[in-house]
């Protein structure tokens, strides 16, 4: 037989073993030396990570050179009044994210989505959510937002940086370069890494991060940072351009810290429950409220200083962090069903909430500001030539040598806005001059008139 014919029926022989539908193709399954430790951490965490992605509207308008930046936020109020004559276009940064609950609550990197006017999210299923910012801190680069879903969401549990070792194995998840779902593994190569980076807001100091070989590009940043049993340690930070193989992450406990503040309630939608806690080492106990406040709801309940608080409305409350995040959701006239333990006997106390009292803020203002501000009422606009700004606080006059003073701020400036939020009265600006601690920087947008025209600032104050 000719070799052309032997090889034609070859040929015919390995066609009908690879297409005839009546022969099974044998399924090769993963075995089980496969399924190590690093892909079982990842297929706990994975679906908990969220890809962030960013709208922001740029126009070109007036530009004032002693303010350092503008805010995309401010062209929008410009927009308002003034109409949109300037070309604008929308950019799209990516970064990551990492689900902390159930509810939906996101942390990631503050820059993320730093002045961003739309905020999307994508998770490993592909579904798709728009996200409400919850709160920021540029200081730490740490942002919460939040989004909402019929059904319970993944999460990654947080586990402790405390008792990192040098040389572990870590696992740092997100989108790199918009790439979703992706991994790098490496190790721990050091802690209580000081670094400063550049950023929009100028240099910022990090203390006490996590240094790891594995790989943190664009994109990566504000992902989770996992050990080899899924749990979460720390917050994807940045990179180091100029080196190969060097990431740092901010440590899960730092971060623990600034979610305190930023799920503060009394601060975010100003409710009242009127008693400090503390967390207990034995987290079992719940948290023990250390002191009340004269008049507060906690006191007209009769919660007393030594109490442990064990549930509310039969949620499990185990640290500061679940106490801030529950009653967060929260409104004014809520009534809380509390289950307390005094003195080893467990009982119910019910708390109405109330809104949250006011300290005097042109006393804050210019303690914290070095500022003396008002109301700007529709006269008082007309006489400044600012007809077109509805509402705002008004710099009725600046402090010499306070922080306002430094970054340029001047009488007859209008304040529209404080970090992210839009300020329509003294009354607004009041609920986050409470928050403002010593040596935070918070941004400030202005606008005013002058023979030149209208202007809009964009400043940094740093808090005194």
């Amino acid at each position: 037989m000719k070799k052309s014919h032997i090889f034609s029926l070859f040929s015919a022989f390995l066609v009908c073993i690879f297409f005839n539908p009546y022969v099974k193709t044998p399924v090769i399954e993963a075995g089980p030396n496969r399924r190590t430790p690093i892909v079982i951490a990842v297929e706990k965490a994975s679906p908990a990570v969220a890809n962030i992605s960013t709208e922001r509207l740029i126009s070109q308008r007036h530009v004032d050179p002693f303010f350092g930046s503008r805010s995309e936020l401010f062209d929008q109020f410009f927009n308002d009044f003034f109409g949109q004559s300037q070309k604008q276009m929308v950019e799209r940064p990516l970064g990551s994210g990492v689900i902390i609950d159930e509810d939906g609550y996101i942390v990631t990197n503050e820059h993320v989505v730093s002045r961003a006017s739309k905020i999307k999210v994508r998770l490993s299923d592909g579904k798709d959510f728009e996200a409400t910012m919850i709160s920021s801190d540029p200081t730490s680069d740490l942002a919460v937002l939040k989004i909402n879903s019929p059904t319970p969401l993944p999460y990654v549990k947080m586990g402790t940086s405390r008792d990192l070792m040098i040389g572990e194995t870590v696992i740092a998840l997100g989108n790199p370069f918009g790439l979703e779902n992706s991994i790098t593994t490496g190790v721990v190569s050091a802690k209580n890494r000081t670094m400063t980076f550049s950023s929009q807001y100028g240099d910022i100091k990090y203390d006490g991060l996590i240094q790891t070989d594995a790989l943190i590009n664009p994109g990566n940043s504000g992902g989770p940072l996992i050990n080899i049993d899924g749990e979460l340690i720390g917050i994807n930070a940045a990179i180091v351009n100029q080196a190969q193989g060097i990431g740092f992450a901010i440590p899960v406990d730092k971060v623990r810290q600034t979610l305190v503040k930023l799920f503060n309630f009394r601060e975010i939608n100003r409710i009242w429950f009127g008693a400090q806690v503390e967390e207990q080492t034995d987290v079992s106990k719940g948290i023990m409220v250390s002191s009340v406040e004269p008049e507060s709801p906690a006191y007209k309940a009769q919660i007393k200083t030594g109490d442990y608080i064990t549930k509310i409305d039969f949620k499990e409350i185990r640290d500061i962090l679940d106490f801030e995040k529950y009653i967060l959701k929260k409104n004014a006239g809520d009534k809380l069903s509390i289950i307390v333990n005094r003195s080893g006997r467990e009982f119910k106390i019910d708390v109405t909430l109330e809104k949250a009292p006011l300290q005097s803020v042109e006393k804050l203002a210019l303690e914290k500001l070095g500022l003396y501000v008002q109301d700007l009422t529709p006269q008082l606009a007309k006489q400044l030539n600012l007809w077109w700004v509805k509402s705002g606080v008004l710099i009725s006059g600046v402090q010499k040598n306070s922080p306002a003073a430094e970054v340029g701020i001047k009488e007859g400036h209008v304040l529209v806005y404080v970090g992210q939020y839009r300020i329509n009265d003294i009354e607004e600006m009041g609920a986050l001059l409470k928050i403002m601690q010593k040596g935070d920087t918070w941004e400030v947008g202005i606008v005013w008139s002058d023979k030149f025209g209208e202007h809009q600032g964009y400043a940094r104050i740093k808090i005194r």
